[in-house]
C-alpha cells in the first residue's frame, strides 16, 4: 500500500473508529444525507426547479448532472480503483451503505450527483439568495462527506468528483450561453453529446478490466461495469434529446400560481417515481431480462419525460384551458 492510499484510509479508520465509540449515533443522519446523491433525489430535485421553479436554473442543472454522470461513468471503468474494504480488510463500512455500493470507487457517483444538483443550483442563486447558496453548498459538501463516513469511499473519490463537478459548474454556463448564440448550436451540441453516448459504450465494451478473485468471488465482474454504462448512457441521451425537442418545439412555461406548481410537481413526480422504479423492470423483460438496451431504453424514457414530456404536459393543459 503507497504512503498517499495508507494516509487516506487512516483517515477512514479513525472515522470508522469515532462511528464505533460513539455507537453508531450518526448513522442514520448520514445515511439519509447520502440520499441527496442518489438517482431519486437527482432527478426529483431538478424536476422541481424545471418544472415549477426555474426553467432556466433547471436546464442549467440537468446540463451538470448528465455530464457530471458521464465523466463519472468513463473515469470509473478507466481507472477501476477497489472499494475501500477491498483495499484494506480494517475498513468495515455501515451495511445499509454497503448494500447499495457496488462497481468501482473512484470517483463518487453521489458526490457528482450532489455537485451537479444542488452544486449547480447554488451557482444560480448565489448573487440573490446567498443563504439558500451556502446551505446548498453545505448539503453537497455533507454529501460528499457522508461517503467518507459511512465507509464507501475513499477521500480522493469524493474530492476528485467535487473538483470535477466545480468544473462543470464553471464550463457548462459557457458553452449554454454559447448554444443560444446560434439557431443550429443547439443540434451541433446535442450531436457533440451523442458521440461522446457512443464512444462511452463502444469504450466500456472493448477495454480490458482488471479480475481479481477472493475466496472464489470476483472482486467487480466486469459484465456488471459493462452493463451500468448502458443505463447512464440512457440517462444522458434522454435528457439532451429532450432538451432539443423542449427548445424547437414545445418552449413550455412554468406554472404561475402555487397551487398549480403543487399539483403539477406532485403529479410529474409521481410518474418520475414510477418511470424509474418501474419502467427499467418492465421494458428490460419485454427485451429480455438484463438486457443492456432495455436498461438503456428505460432509463431515457426517464429522462425524455424530465426535460420534454412533461413540459409539453404542462404546455398543452394550459392551451386547452385557453
Amino acid at each position: 500500500m503507497n504512503s498517499f492510499l495508507h494516509i487516506q484510509m487512516d483517515y477512514l479508520l479513525l472515522l470508522q473508529n469515532f462511528r464505533e465509540w460513539s455507537g453508531g449515533i450518526f448513522d442514520s443522519f448520514f445515511t439519509h444525507i447520502t440520499m441527496g446523491g442518489e438517482y431519486e433525489f437527482g432527478i426529483l430535485f431538478t424536476a422541481l426547479i424545471y418544472w415549477i421553479i426555474n426553467k432556466n436554473y433547471g436546464i442549467f442543472m440537468i446540463w451538470n448532472l448528465f455530464l457530471g454522470l458521464l465523466t463519472n461513468q468513463f473515469l470509473k471503468v478507466t481507472a477501476c480503483i477497489y472499494r475501500p474494504w477491498i483495499l484494506d480488510s480494517r475498513i468495515h463500512p455501515v451495511k445499509i451503505a454497503m448494500q447499495k455500493a457496488g462497481g468501482y470507487s473512484f470517483p463518487s457517483g453521489h458526490t457528482a450527483i450532489a455537485t451537479g444538483t444542488m452544486g449547480a443550483l447554488a451557482k444560480k442563486v448565489w448573487k440573490d439568495k446567498k443563504w439558500l447558496a451556502i446551505f446548498l453548498i453545505v448539503m453537497t459538501l455533507l454529501v460528499a462527506f457522508s461517503r467518507n463516513y459511512l465507509g464507501v469511499h475513499t477521500p480522493q473519490d469524493v474530492i476528485v468528483s467535487l473538483f470535477i463537478g466545480a468544473g462543470f459548474i464553471f464550463l457548462t454556463g459557457k458553452i449554454i450561453n454559447w448554444t443560444q448564440q446560434g439557431k443550429k448550436r443547439d443540434l451541433i451540441v446535442w450531436g457533440v453529446v451523442m458521440l461522446l453516448c457512443a464512444i462511452l459504450i463502444i469504450y466500456t465494451e472493448l477495454k480490458n478490466y482488471p479480475i481479481d478473485y477472493v475466496n472464489n468471488t470476483i472482486l467487480v465482474d466486469p459484465m456488471k461495469m459493462k452493463y451500468e454504462s448502458f443505463p447512464k448512457d440512457g440517462f444522458i441521451a434522454g435528457a439532451f434529446t429532450g432538451l432539443l425537442i423542449e427548445k424547437r418545439f414545445i418552449n413550455f412555461e412554468i406554472p404561475k400560481t402555487i397551487l398549480a406548481k403543487i399539483i403539477f410537481y406532485l403529479i410529474g413526480g409521481s410518474i418520475l417515481l414510477y418511470l424509474i422504479h418501474m419502467s427499467g423492470a418492465v421494458v428490460v423483460k419485454n427485451l429480455n431480462n438484463y438486457s443492456s438496451w432495455g436498461r438503456f431504453t428505460s432509463c431515457f424514457i426517464v429522462s425524455l419525460f424530465l426535460t420534454a414530456i412533461y413540459p409539453a404536459i404542462i404546455k398543452w393543459f394550459y392551451l386547452i384551458k385557453k
